[in-house]
């Protein structure tokens, strides 16, 4: 059997209020570029543009199964298969260890985690009939290290790398390709503008300073025309879009893509000043708790 060229993206509007840009920069760039994309979210309202521009759009709750395997059955019927499977659904929990609800953190896992490992489960078995295949994992920056205030998040981000790379070792024989993309950090992804806007489980004031000062820090981010600052060794989300086209239509993928300075210098750094200095690193550059006495 021929491979199959239908390319599934999850995630393309945004999720939880939160939206990179990168789902839809992505179904625009492939679409454009001859390839059959369904462009999938929560809400179909929210994709009508992409609808309009002559892309399938479909409904896709990555913590709905009936949604998630309504959608494989459809490409399936229509192509014989998934052919590219791109794992973009995700959102960032902000919070810290100690005072998140659990609920909160499950939900966290359900949708950046649990939902993308069962998509994979839902196309393996077409991908395994045809001997071929794409899986496209969207890792972040923050999926090689940690910071305070987004801890779970971040979790999911290292659980991804390592499902990755368990998953290649184990379809490689059937001709399926596992690529993981590590954006630095994306203008306009994820980036408060109050503390408001960070959804807060209460924590008794511990943390008020600290979440203020991480609202004033992430705002180099928010910029997307004029980024100042930190702000302009950030990407942008059709750059990302261009490499995960890369990592789709390469014949021979790499097994990561890392994008934008931060991310290409950080395992080099990390790897020169060991554990400690690292340590003292983060400290200094990310937003960190302090003590009204300090």
């Amino acid at each position: 059997m021929s491979a199959s060229r239908a390319v599934l993206i999850t995630g393309v509007n945004s999720v939880s209020g939160q939206s990179s840009g990168t789902g839809r920069a992505t179904a625009l760039r492939l679409h454009r570029a001859g390839w059959p994309v369904y462009a999938t979210g929560r809400n179909l309202e929210g994709l009508k543009d992409l609808a309009d521009e002559g892309i399938t759009t479909l409904r896709l709750d990555v913590t709905d199964e009936e949604s998630m395997r309504a959608a494989v059955d459809r490409i399936t019927e229509e192509h014989g298969a998934v052919g590219v499977l791109i794992n973009n659904a995700a959102y960032s929990l902000n919070g810290t260890i100690g005072e998140t609800p659990l609920d909160e953190v499950r939900r966290q896992f359900e949708t950046n985690l649990f939902g993308l490992s069962r998509m994979t489960q839902l196309v393996l078995p077409g991908m395994r009939a045809r001997r071929s295949g794409r899986i496209v994992m969207m890792s972040s920056i923050f999926g090689l290290f940690a910071t305070p205030g987004r801890g779970y998040y971040q979790a999911t981000k290292h659980a991804l790398e390592a499902i990755s790379d368990s998953l290649r070792q184990e379809v490689r024989p059937w001709g399926i390709d596992v690529t993981v993309i590590e954006p630095s950090p994306i203008l306009g992804s994820f980036v408060p503008t109050t503390v408001g806007d960070l959804d807060l489980a209460a924590d008794g004031g511990l943390y008020d300073e600290f979440w203020e000062h991480f609202v004033e820090w992430h705002g180099a981010y928010r910029e997307v025309e004029h980024p100042t600052g930190r702000g302009r060794t950030s990407v942008r989300a059709d750059t990302v879009a261009k490499v995960i086209e890369k990592a789709v239509t390469a014949r021979r993928p790499r097994i990561r893509y890392r994008i934008g300075i931060p991310v290409r210098l950080l395992k080099p750094q990390r790897a020169i000043f060991g554990d400690r200095a690292w340590e003292v690193f983060l400290t200094k550059f990310f937003p960190q708790p302090r003590l009204d006495d300090e």
